[in-house]
């Protein structure tokens, strides 16, 4: 069991080591103390605060993946010392009561430019299934078609972003852990809904030849989403975009990129220090599209399934 100096030690080991792999990354915080569904691991130079959660399958939360949860948050020293952490948790789960079910996941975040981390997770049967990835305020923007007219989108724009929302979802779904639920549909078109309540909301659409085919989706701002951004990258404030989808039959025409260009040009305006937001790893079409328009990743999000 760490204790007093010795937890503080590892905290030190930690922000060393990842300082000089990252610097756009903040330095972590020590663990709290665990609440409710919350649990503390230790081994010698590591730490990590384990949460458990069963997500209701009703619930918009559940397209993400498995519904039974296990999630890591570490503080370790090294490689090695991340091992033994990752071999304590899993027999941690294996030996745990509510012992996880099939429909379950392992999670852990980490920088993604940490890549001696990846054979220790890979070696553990982790798959960094989505990547977050950012872009800094004034980064050099790619030139738009002149096809295209991008706007922001208004209350009468609903269906039409309610129905690329569902072409992202569905495509997501395809490339990753992601599940479309019976109810997924009808949550999100409540969350969009929601969002066009509210003074000028973070949504794009695009038109082609004077119909919507494409549209760019961001969170709104709130003082929680930002204390949870501040975590992951020194830049501020941030934006977390969490959708771009364009119609089948219609890329590769520069309706995205027309997007990416407004999207980014009125987040350049808004004095906002950057933008972030998460893909599929293996989504064919976003990796290449978000780093020419100079996104790069930050962190990594490994998952195991089932979780042991």
């Amino acid at each position: 069991m760490l204790q007093g100096q010795t937890a503080e030690a590892v905290l030190v080991a930690h922000r060393d080591r990842l300082r000089p792999i990252d610097r756009m990354i903040p330095e972590a915080d020590a663990l709290p103390e665990p609440s409710d569904g919350e649990e503390l691991l230790e081994v010698s130079g590591a730490q990590g605060l384990l949460t458990h959660t069963r997500v209701d399958p009703d619930a918009l939360e559940a397209v993400l993946g498995p519904l039974d949860r296990w999630e890591l948050t570490p503080r370790v020293a090294g490689p090695d010392e991340m091992a033994a952490l990752l071999t304590h948790w899993r027999q941690h789960m294996e030996s745990h009561p509510d012992r996880p079910s099939a429909d379950s996941m392992a999670a852990v975040e980490w920088p993604s430019r940490d890549v001696a981390m990846t054979r220790v997770l890979r070696a553990f049967g982790f798959v960094p299934e989505f990547v977050m990835i950012g872009r800094l305020k004034d980064t050099e923007l790619v030139p738009e078609s002149g096809r295209v007219h991008v706007r922001r989108a208004t209350v009468d724009d609903s269906e039409a972003v309610c129905e690329l929302q569902m072409v992202e979802t569905r495509f997501d779904a395809a490339v990753s852990g992601a599940v479309e639920r019976a109810t997924t549909e009808a949550l999100l078109r409540e969350e969009i809904t929601a969002s066009f309540k509210r003074d000028d909301p973070l949504i794009w659409v695009a038109e082609y030849e004077g119909a919507i085919v494409g549209m760019h989706r961001g969170e709104d701002f709130s003082e929680p989403q930002q204390a949870w951004l501040a975590t992951k990258i020194t830049a501020a404030p941030v934006a977390h975009l969490v959708c771009q989808a364009v119609k089948e039959g219609y890329r590769s025409l520069g309706i995205g990129t027309s997007l990416a260009h407004h999207v980014h040009a009125d987040l350049d305006a808004m004095g906002v220090g950057a933008a972030v937001g998460y893909h599929a790893m293996f989504n064919p079409i976003s990796t290449p599209f978000w780093h020419r328009h100079g996104w790069r990743p930050y962190w990594n999000r490994w998952m195991r399934t089932p979780a042991v």
